[in-house]
């Protein structure tokens, strides 16, 4: 093979790999724009689970990511939350007054 047919080749395929990339950070930035944040007040007999629960068709694998990351992101020591704890948590919004529990990923 000669060198200006491996020159276009490379080029060829470094594009292509730039292309996927931009696509991708495209895709993740429209992803992010739905997902939001909202505070919450813990209140008497809230539990992770509890509100891992109200994730729209919550499979236990999500349940699991949701719990994880409300604890890392709101610093928990502990699953264990009390009455009057301030949490963060991930929302999806579905219309521009109507938010649920989002999915963690």
């Amino acid at each position: 093979m000669d060198m200006k047919r491996e020159s276009l080749i490379f080029v060829s395929l470094f594009t292509a790999v730039i292309s996927c990339c931009i696509l991708f950070v495209s895709f993740a930035g429209k992803i992010e724009e739905r997902k939001q944040y909202v505070k919450i007040e813990v209140q008497e007999g809230d539990t992770l689970w509890e509100l891992a629960d109200r994730i729209k068709g919550g499979k236990p694998a999500d349940k699991q990511k949701f719990i994880e990351w409300v604890a890392d992101k709101n610093n928990l020591p502990t699953s264990v939350i009390q009455p009057g704890d301030v949490l963060i948590l991930p929302v999806a919004k579905q219309h521009s007054d109507q938010y649920q529990l989002a999915v963690v990923e």
